[in-house]
């Protein structure tokens, strides 16, 4: 499987370990990526290929725009994005609740689903999401203005033209040409903020997952205080890209929220050498440094319930 029509947006899905469904104990996992410099690559490579050998049914999807996915000119609020994945679970034939994986802005976007679709949800992963109960939109808005800003810097062409690898030169123009060419940027500020009397319903598990030295850690507090059932993991030493920094141990992790007691204690993280992805100075440069002054999250950093 690599391309179908949901929502009348063609997405490109790839499907991957034994087949779920009703009547079956296979847990059907569903991956949403981030934003922009992002497709479902950094899924399949990390977690996809190792859950689907745990015994998970594992979809994989571009977002509308992003990857090999077609790339509207509009349609890119969350509202959008939730009916896309209406519409490919819909499409795949999805009759069972399904547990949501999601990176970033696919974190609050799974979220975003468990509140409006409960009952097609079986838990959340949320690894490193942005969340504001003000202000989320505009936040993201102003975030993705940022990066097109960088983007059109002499001195981004130039790492273009002579430093960039062919991958990440292609995914850097790609993720320009989302930006300049579609309504992406202005549709972020139509998101709503999160409801506190909603959230306090949620029913299903949550997993929330951050990196220490994320420069939005410091919502993972507020998340947790307003959602209940939830389990906070906080990996010292890590950053807004832990899904690439700590793979390992989120393999581990998962393996642990999909197939183990959950009365139990998350996996012990235990620092190790992960393989490093190099990020072009432009994007670190835009991402500001933690505030040494703001207090951190009660949760240990070796993984504690939230």
């Amino acid at each position: 499987m690599s391309e179908i029509v949901a929502n009348d947006v063609r997405l490109h899905v790839q499907r991957i370990g034994p087949p779920g469904g009703a009547g079956t104990d296979i847990p059907t996992v569903v991956m949403l990526h981030g934003m922009v410099m992002d497709n479902m690559s950094s899924f399949y490579l990390s977690l996809g290929t190792y859950l689907s050998d745990a015994g998970c049914d594992v979809i994989c999807y571009d977002l509308r725009g992003h990857g090999r996915s077609e790339r509207t000119p509009d349609g890119y609020r969350l509202t959008d994005s939730l009916a896309d994945l209406t519409g490919l679970l819909d499409e795949l034939g999805v009759d069972q609740p399904v547990h949501l994986v999601g990176n970033s802005y696919g974190a609050t976007m799974a979220l975003a689903y468990g509140l409006e679709h409960g009952e097609r949800v079986a838990s959340l992963t949320l690894i490193e999401p942005p969340f504001l109960l003000e202000g989320l939109g505009e936040e993201m808005a102003r975030s993705l203005s940022q990066i097109l800003a960088a983007m059109s810097d002499d001195e981004v062409e130039q790492w273009l033209q002579q430093a960039a690898g062919r991958v990440a030169g292609r995914a850097t123009r790609s993720a320009r040409r989302l930006l300049q060419e579609t309504t992406i940027a202005g549709d972020m500020l139509a998101t709503q903020p999160f409801s506190t009397e909603a959230l306090g319903r949620l029913a299903m598990p949550v997993l929330v997952v951050y990196g220490e030295n994320s420069d939005i850690v410091d919502q993972a507090e507020t998340l947790t205080s307003v959602i209940p059932n939830t389990t906070l993991v906080v990996l010292a030493h890590h950053t807004h890209m832990v899904l690439r920094e700590a793979t390992g141990y989120l393999r581990e992790l998962m393996r642990w929220w999909l197939f183990e007691d959950r009365g139990t204690e998350p996996p012990v993280y235990v620092p190790r050498t992960e393989r490093r992805f190099e990020t072009p100075r432009w994007v670190t440069d835009m991402v500001p440094p933690p505030d040494l002054n703001t207090p951190r999250p009660a949760a240990a950093a070796e993984g504690g319930r939230g």
